[in-house]
Parts: C-alpha cells; structure tokens; sequence
C-alpha cells in the first residue's frame, strides 16, 4: 500500500509587528495594484497604437470644451490623486520611512475631498442650478462612506500597533 506524500506545513506570516503583515501588507498591496493599472493601461495603448497615437489618443481626450470633455476631465482628477496616493504609499512603505504615518492618510483625505469636489461638479454639469436635496441624498452615502474609511485608515496609522512598529525601525 503507498503511503501518502508528507503535507508541508503552510508557511507562517510572520506575526511580528515590525513586519509588513497583516491590515498593512492589505493597504500595501492594494497600493500597488492602483499603481499598476494605470500604467498597464498607458503601455497597453502604446502597444497598440504606438508612441504617437497613443499621446494623440490621450491629448485628444483631455481637448476639446464640450461638456462631456469637460464631465471626462472631472471624473479623472480623484483618479489621478488615487494614484498619487498610491505611489505614495508603495514609496513610503518600500522605503520604511516615519512619514507614511502622517501622509498616507491625508493624501487619502485629499483624495476624498477632491472626489467630493468633482462629484458635486460633474452633478452640476448635468443638472445645472443649485444643488438639491436629492443631490446630496444621490452623493452623500458614498461620499461619507469614503470618508470613514480615511477616518479608520487615520485611525490605523495613528494608534496601530504595526504601523507604529513598522514605520519606526
């Protein structure tokens, strides 16, 4: 009779707090997969439209003054400060350096702002007056939503154990 092959132990995570591991390593690793769409994006258009076309494509679509070029621009903004926040994080927690305890949550802080920013903007584009009681009952829940998060994110990096420890050598 054939015995059955030994089962590898799975491998430990390590459980120390000055580790990336944990909450963290979840907040590190969605940081760089914000960081990578975008440019997997950009060398995607390159490759298949070449170096010129693929500045003409994307100088094409930030030109031009009509509304949906306008409601375009507006809804890239929180994605290009996402991003910003995104190398940020990936720098600062690759480099191991104090700052992230303080950056990374304002910059995600920023991020909200600028979104609540656009969002009411876009809204007013396409409903133009004053914004109403229904505006803020259509972009309110997600906007406060985004906003406790970056509140626990603070949270985190302020009272955290690991953050504290991994950021702190």
């Amino acid at each position: 009779m054939s015995a059955l092959p030994p089962i590898p132990k799975p491998r430990r995570r390590s459980a120390q707090p000055g580790a990336l591991g944990g909450l963290l390593a979840i907040i590190f690793w969605c940081a760089c997969g914000i960081t990578a769409v975008p440019l997997a994006g950009l060398f995607t258009l390159i490759s298949a439209m070449g170096p010129q076309g693929a500045f003409s494509a994307i100088a094409d679509s930030f030109s031009g003054s009509s509304a949906s070029a306008q409601m375009l621009r507006l809804g890239l903004v929180p994605q290009f400060v996402l991003y910003v926040w995104a190398v940020t994080t990936v720098a600062l927690t690759i480099l191991r350096s104090r700052h992230a305890l303080t950056l990374v949550p304002l910059a995600l802080a920023v991020w909200v702002a600028v979104t609540a920013f656009c969002q009411f903007s876009i809204r007013s584009m396409i409903t133009p007056g004053d914004v109403t009681f229904m505006d803020l009952a259509a972009l309110l829940p997600g906007l406060l939503v985004q906003a406790a998060g970056v509140a626990a994110l603070y949270g985190y990096f302020r009272e955290g154990q690991r953050p504290a420890a991994f950021y702190t050598r």
